[in-house]
């Protein structure tokens, strides 16, 4: 995926709110501090991420397993690839809702 986690989302709206009518440059300077914020986020909690992936990975088996039986799917790839696009809809759609919520 395309790295856009929930830290981005928590800078955005929370730390970062952009006042009406800022101008080109000024939004441009305040995304780059704000994906500077999100990197640094993502940097400290990486080890805690990575160590979350490995005791959650059987759980995650069985349940892809059980989504690829469920939705009668030729192979786990394909179920894998259909979870993978729902997520990115289902993150485009907030993105864009939130965006135009506060625009």
């Amino acid at each position: 995926m395309g790295r856009e986690s929930p830290n981005y989302l928590l800078f955005r709206f929370h730390f970062s709110p952009a006042p009406g009518r800022m101008g080109y440059a000024a939004a441009v300077e305040r995304f780059l501090k704000l994906m500077a914020m999100v990197w640094a986020g993502s940097q400290v909690t990486k080890i805690l991420r990575a160590g979350g992936a490995l005791a959650l990975a059987p759980l995650v088996d069985r349940g892809l397993r059980w989504f690829t039986v469920k939705f009668n799917f030729q192979s786990e790839g394909k179920a894998f690839a259909t979870i993978v696009g729902l997520c990115f809809a289902l993150a485009a759609l907030m993105f864009v809702g939130l965006t135009v919520l506060w625009a």
